[in-house]
């Protein structure tokens, strides 16, 4: 049996963590398995295991990339502007609720809380309060329902 290039197990690999992000926004996490991923890149479950023996690898894979997408959304510089922007994209943009809201099994709520208060500039109580206050905003004012 022929072994594949590392053009081409890398490019494999790049569509898994691609398909994966896809089923994660698409379906939810409880629909990320080796099966359902195999099946969008068109290879076998033993193939999508060889890349990522865990479903964990694979969710280590693609956090990165929705920290950097969801990150990229707000504005760090002071508790006042991050929670002006993170209103904003509460409010406006559903495409940045799903993706918040899809990720929700996958991130550990402490260190999601943790890593925008360590983001965020300011006086460390000041910023521990904007950070709870939104997540209640985002979370108690039923901004998720339309999900």
């Amino acid at each position: 049996m022929p072994r594949v290039s590392k053009e081409k197990s890398e490019l494999t690999k790049q569509k898994i963590i691609q398909v994966s992000i896809d089923i994660v926004l698409e379906e939810g996490y409880e629909h990320l398995t080796f099966s359902n991923i195999a099946l969008r890149v068109n290879i076998s479950r033993s193939g999508t295991n060889a890349h990522f023996k865990r479903k964990e690898d694979i969710v280590e894979a693609i956090k990165p990339i929705f920290g950097q997408k969801i990150g990229a959304l707000f504005c760090y510089d002071s508790p006042k502007k991050f929670l002006e922007s993170w209103k904003n994209v509460i409010d406006t943009n559903k495409e940045a609720r799903r993706m918040m809201y899809s990720i929700r099994d996958m991130v550990d709520p402490r260190e999601g809380m943790i890593g925008l208060m360590n983001a965020i500039q300011g006086d460390k109580k000041e910023v521990e309060d904007t950070v709870f206050y939104a997540i209640g905003y985002a979370t108690y004012g039923g901004k998720f329902k339309d999900i």
